[in-house]
């Protein structure tokens, strides 16, 4: 038979063990609980509900958010806002556009990539749309590029998904040698109606990453294509690719899903 020591000092260690369970617990709940209310309050001063319907659990500090918005921004602009206070962010949001044709966005996104001042004849962007689904790719010289154009698209109505492959070209003063070597002979050729609308939406581009030359654009005959092509080709470049097209030939357009053409 057990003593009443014996019984005394359990029921003792039961309560202790108790008692640092409560001490443990309460303090977690809350904690979760100043979380969400600060992540709603965070919500409440960007105006996320003008977007849609978002809603904050959190437990052990970490927040899930649930509902739904008409933009990825919004989506984005949420899960950003949560991450200052929350250990670990679920981003369940769904994005749920206005319905709106892919032709449409197709003409958004252009007018989106040539009103950046920034983008110019040493970046080239490419970008496909399918059901609302915008899928950017190229190059770009400066990694704030990639972000501005990416951010550019999030907020175009109708989008519900951006994929962005942009690569951001290394820099070394190698390439930033045949970059400028290539770019004056280039522009410094073409006939002068050509080289005039260099400027916000430069018709040659010229990309360089490792030593490697990437041509794309549109010029008004095969004879200046062929030309551009061999002007990179006289320099050090360890390759060329000559993507350049005649005014009126189509894009090239990948045949995957959501397959990007040449733009800019």
């Amino acid at each position: 038979m057990k003593s009443k020591g014996f019984r005394f000092r359990g029921l003792l260690l039961a309560s202790l063990s108790a008692a640092a369970l409560m001490g443990v617990t309460l303090p977690a709940f809350a904690d979760d609980a100043a979380i969400q209310k600060k992540i709603e309050e965070r919500f409440e001063k960007q105006k996320i509900s003008t977007e849609g319907d978002v809603f904050v659990s959190v437990k052990n500090g970490q927040a899930t958010l649930t509902g739904g918005v008409t933009t990825v921004a919004a989506q984005r602009q949420a899960e950003k806002l949560a991450r200052k206070d929350a250990k670990f962010v679920e981003n369940l949001i769904s994005v749920v556009p206005e319905t709106r044709p892919d032709a449409d966005i197709k003409k958004d996104v252009l007018h989106a990539l040539q009103r950046n001042p920034h983008l110019g004849v040493f970046d080239s962007i490419e970008y496909g749309v399918d059901k609302g689904v915008v899928l950017l790719q190229g190059s770009v010289l400066r990694p704030n590029f990639k972000d501005e154009v990416e951010y550019a698209v999030t907020v175009i109505p109708g989008v519900r998904e951006v994929r962005d492959n942009i690569s951001v070209q290394g820099l070394s003063p190698f390439d930033e040698s045949l970059r400028q070597q290539i770019y004056r002979q280039v522009y410094g050729r073409l006939d002068s109606a050509l080289a005039g609308r260099d400027g916000s939406n430069p018709p040659v581009r010229i990309v360089v990453d490792g030593g490697r030359v990437t041509l794309t654009g549109y010029v008004n005959s095969n004879l200046d294509r062929v030309l551009i092509g061999n002007i990179a080709r006289s320099t050090l470049a360890f390759a060329v690719d000559n993507r350049i097209k005649v005014d009126g030939e189509p894009p090239t357009v990948d045949s995957k899903p959501n397959g990007a053409g040449v733009v800019i």
